[in-house]
Order: structure tokens, then sequence, then C-alpha cells
């Protein structure tokens, strides 16, 4: 698997989901309903955000956060969007595409969670 710099944050819980248009659009035979699709798949494993929203799911708020619990419990596991940009400034983007984190990290860091919040 890919990690960059956005990679990271992300799967450490530091940014919402939503893979609706353009980026999914872009990359995906320009279609909505992967990115849509995507986007609703997030919410089994995230909180919804209240104040930000999205037109394309009926101002629904986009998922945001990652309960590692529940990525445990569904089986699902985050989808992370990753990007490289060319190595001079200002000349673009060179790749770009979705992945996944392997379950098994989650899986790793579900009992030391519980452990440090005291959970069972």
């Amino acid at each position: 698997m890919k990690i960059n710099d956005r990679s990271l944050p992300l799967t450490a819980d530091c940014s919402c989901w939503p893979f609706y248009p353009p980026f999914e659009v872009k990359y995906s035979q320009r279609k909505s309903e992967p990115g849509v699709n995507a986007t609703l798949e997030m919410y089994a494993i995230t909180a919804e955000h209240k104040f930000f929203t999205l037109p394309a799911l009926n101002f629904r708020g986009p998922p945001v956060g990652n309960y590692v619990r529940k990525v445990v419990a569904t089986g699902i596991t985050p989808r992370l969007n990753t990007g490289v940009a060319h190595k001079p400034a200002g000349v673009g983007q060179v790749g770009a595409g979705l992945v996944r984190p392997p379950m098994a990290i989650f899986e790793a860091a579900l009992p030391a969670y519980a452990e440090q919040y005291g959970l069972d």
C-alpha cells in the first residue's frame, strides 16, 4: 500500500470522507455514482458532520472520523484518495488513486485503544 502525507492523517482520524464529485468523477469514467456510493459506505464506520453538508446527498453531513471498533466490527476499512504531485511546482498532478489501509492495522489498534481508555 502506498503511504503519503495525505493517507496518514486520514487513517489517523483527521479528515472527513466525501468521495463524491469532482475527485471521484475524474477517476471513475466520469460517473458520480461510485463516489456517492463510496461516501455512503463510510457512514457505517464514521460519525456525520453537523455543520458541513453535501448537496449531492440531500445536504447530509459528510462522514467524519474513523471508529476503530466500527471498522473491525463491520469489516469496512476507510477509503483513502491519494495523489502524486509533479516535482516541479505548478506542473500539476501526475497520478492518483483510491486505496484502503489493511484491516490488520485496525485489528491491532483495537486492543490498545480499549486498554488506553478502559473499555471492554
